[in-house]
């Protein structure tokens, strides 16, 4: 199984920095190159709208056999892409947690070209004790750090190469006791 690696990227270009790195990197060094969106219901003008943002802004994920020659090949490329985790003297690259990496492929639908993690719904019981009914956060409690149901989001923690980075994922309240 390979592993994930993180490469950072101007905020706003994770999209371009994907297609030129699938473009440009053969796929016997590059299995798997993608970023992360979530779709979340936010309010304005008065009603609930669908929207799809970055889940994690500046961050490009790559899985890969060889990281020494998917970070050679990284530099050759005419893009802004930084990896993560890289060792310079010993030329040695840090994969993602495998915790964390499992985290990612079960909130993420990888069928897709795009890893999209969709809205988990909830059910507030007595108490506003919270209960993930369906979704992908459902199993991933103590990921979530806190609810915002006034904004229909959970606050979720995710630990990339020893850096907390949090996010908020889409919420739908389907009950209430």
């Amino acid at each position: 199984m390979s592993d994930y690696y993180v490469i950072q990227v101007y905020t706003g270009t994770e999209k371009k920095a994907v297609e030129i790195i699938k473009k440009n990197v053969p796929q016997e060094i590059v299995q798997d190159c993608f970023f992360v969106i979530k779709r979340r219901k936010k309010k304005y003008q008065g009603t609930w709208h669908l929207v799809e943002e970055n889940c994690f802004p500046g961050y490009v994920f790559i899985e890969t056999d060889v990281p020494q020659k998917m970070a050679g090949r990284l530099a050759s490329l005419r893009i802004y892409a930084r990896l993560l985790g890289l060792n310079k003297e010993s030329f040695y690259v840090q994969p993602i947690d495998r915790q964390e990496r499992i985290f990612i492929d079960s909130i993420t639908n990888r069928a897709s070209d795009v890893r999209a993690i969709d809205i988990s719904k909830v059910e507030i019981k007595e108490g506003q004790t919270v209960e993930i009914v369906s979704g992908p956060l459902k199993g991933f409690l103590g990921k979530v750090q806190k609810f915002d149901l006034h904004r229909r989001k959970a606050i979720v923690e995710v630990n990339l190469l020893g850096t907390i980075v949090r996010t908020d994922l889409g919420i739908e309240i389907i009950d209430k006791v």
